[in-house]
């Protein structure tokens, strides 16, 4: 054996040793970070997913992505009378060379109605695409709004309802909205994976959101999630 493979195997060891290392010690302080997160808002902490998170909001598109789906660092209480469930969620897409692995915070809240089935993402390239040739989202008055945003919805009344000037004014400071899901009695938000205090800001946002609701939209699609102590 040469001189340079007597150094390069034993550095090689090495480098995937220490990246292993570096590995589990992020893991475990994101999931101290986590616990904190929890206590500070007095809320439960799971570090592993303790209901098949991934199953019971099938409903959602975000759960159906890809395949060797997990939730981990799962908190969850009630906040304004609604039960909130965060966490952090991956999925892999592709296999092989090609296999890619998607890492992302969520927040899940129960909702004062019954929506339809409403999806708002950052607008892609796909989706301008997809517009040139007649599969356009709805347009909402602020055309910065509307640049910026792709949104589909069952129903294109209740989109007009839920997303009305001052939730887009709002939305819109947020600088980066996270992407939003709603459907039934629930409501998800998510957005690439930050710190543990990131989900304090989806937290304000799924807030504002439920809180802006307008009456005649609470009245006609009735009481929606009752508040849990455990998840919605």
């Amino acid at each position: 054996m040469g001189i340079l493979p007597c150094i390069v195997v034993p550095a090689f060891i090495a480098l995937a040793v220490a990246l292993i290392v570096f590995g589990i010690l992020k893991a475990r302080e994101r999931r101290e970070a986590m616990a904190r997160l929890a206590k500070e808002l007095g809320f439960e902490y799971y570090p592993d997913d303790p209901w098949n998170l991934e199953d019971k909001y099938a409903m959602f598109e975000l759960f159906g992505r890809g395949h060797s789906r997990k939730a981990s660092n799962v908190i969850c209480g009630e906040v304004d009378g609604r039960a909130v469930v965060a966490f952090d969620y991956q999925y892999t897409t592709g296999s092989g060379k090609n296999q890619s692995t998607h890492s992302c915070q969520a927040l899940v809240m129960g909702l004062p109605i019954v929506a339809a089935g409403l999806r708002m993402r950052s607008e892609s390239l796909f989706d301008r695409v997809a517009s040139w040739v007649g599969y356009e989202d709805i347009n909402f008055e602020s055309d910065e709004f509307s640049r910026r945003y792709h949104v589909a919805c069952d129903d294109r009344r209740f989109a007009y309802d839920i997303l009305h000037a001052r939730l887009i004014e709002h939305l819109l400071a947020c600088g980066q909205a996270p992407d939003l899901e709603m459907k039934g009695p629930l409501m998800v938000l998510f957005e690439s994976q930050g710190d543990a205090a990131n989900v304090r800001r989806l937290l304000a946002i799924g807030r504002e959101i439920v809180a802006s609701i307008p009456d005649y939209v609470r009245s006609a699609r009735g009481i929606g999630q009752p508040a849990e102590k455990k998840s919605p």
